[in-house]
């Protein structure tokens, strides 16, 4: 398996395609044929394993502007990286054996995906393939330093075709107050049109939640989309931290993150998340460091702050106003 995959990473690299030379996977089982493109015209392909010629046999057949070639080479022909030509470009092939499987990722361009022990970097058209054991193998990426999961099926001899979505949740403040409400968003791209987001989302027992305006409407590729829910911590709720869990169920992915609920907030988190205009706290509020909101904390130097506990001073003033002119 090491050896397939060194091989794999040498297709990515070795690759030459261009106009006149397309094939249907850089990836093939020792027992399927090669399918290929070329352009109107051109002779038959050929084929090489290390600089040396092998024959094939191809059949011809018109398809549109272009033209399909389906060949085979011998029985004998070994695994490992062969190169197939045009009479205008060549393209790198990986034969692997069929008691593996071809897992063929769709992701964003660039994503890095690690799956069986290997790691892959989706290309410019947003895949990735895999060829490793038959079993049920975790699929995983990274957005936004957050993991994304999934898991796939493989079988022996059989492509796999898997569309990984990246997503990462989040709620609008780490820490919440009993009975206060926060807002858990998701962001995630998508790397092909969905017709709707199917949306599963598990809280705490006695948490309650409400999706806002299009929560669910369709989600368009290679679009960053950001959907949220109003979450309710009820005013009974233990002083703990909670794992808020997004199942999204079309996309395959399921994404998490943890609130804490305590009973006194950090400075800065009750400044950045004040309403001055409603002289309240309001949670579900983004966090921002604003001049008004520096005015208000301002009026409390030397006094306890509310929701802290403790007292404002100078220097917490001086920081919050260091952050708000983009200080280090």
């Amino acid at each position: 398996m090491k050896c397939a995959a060194v091989a794999l990473a040498l297709v990515a690299g070795l690759s030459l395609g261009g106009v006149g030379l397309e094939v249907a996977h850089p990836e093939v089982f020792a027992t399927e044929p090669w399918v290929v493109w070329t352009g109107p015209g051109e002779a038959a392909p050929s084929v090489s394993l290390g600089g040396i010629p092998v024959a094939a046999l191809w059949e011809r057949a018109e398809d549109g502007d272009l033209t399909r070639w389906t060949g085979v080479v011998p029985p004998w022909a070994p695994l490992g990286v062969w190169f197939v030509c045009s009479d205008r470009s060549c393209q790198a092939v990986l034969r692997v054996s069929p008691d593996v499987g071809l897992v063929e990722v769709r992701a964003g361009p660039g994503a890095l995906l690690y799956l069986a022990g290997q790691v892959r970097v989706a290309d410019r058209a947003g895949w990735a393939t895999f060829a490793v054991p038959p079993g049920y193998h975790e699929l995983l990426s990274e957005f936004g330093g957050e993991p994304v999961r999934r898991w796939v099926t493989v079988h022996a001899g059989e492509r796999t075709q898997v569309t990984l979505v990246l997503a990462q949740a989040g709620t609008s403040t780490p820490i919440a107050l009993p009975g206060s409400t926060v807002v858990l968003g998701v962001t995630f791209v998508s790397p092909r049109d969905f017709p709707a987001l199917g949306a599963e989302l598990r809280l705490p027992e006695g948490w309650e939640a409400v999706p806002s305006a299009g929560v669910f409407d369709p989600i368009r590729a290679e679009e960053f989309a950001v959907r949220w829910w109003f979450v309710r911590v009820p005013p009974s709720a233990s002083l703990d931290a909670y794992t808020l869990t997004l199942d999204l169920v079309d996309l395959g992915v399921q994404t998490r993150t943890t609130l804490t609920v305590a009973d006194l907030l950090p400075a800065r988190v009750v400044v950045c998340h004040w309403d001055v205009a409603g002289d309240q706290l309001n949670l579900a509020f983004p966090c921002a460091i604003t001049y008004n909101r520096l005015r208000w904390a301002a009026t409390f130097v030397g006094q306890e702050l509310p929701f802290t506990g403790r007292v404002f001073t100078p220097a917490d003033l001086e920081a919050l106003a260091a952050e708000w002119q983009g200080e280090p």
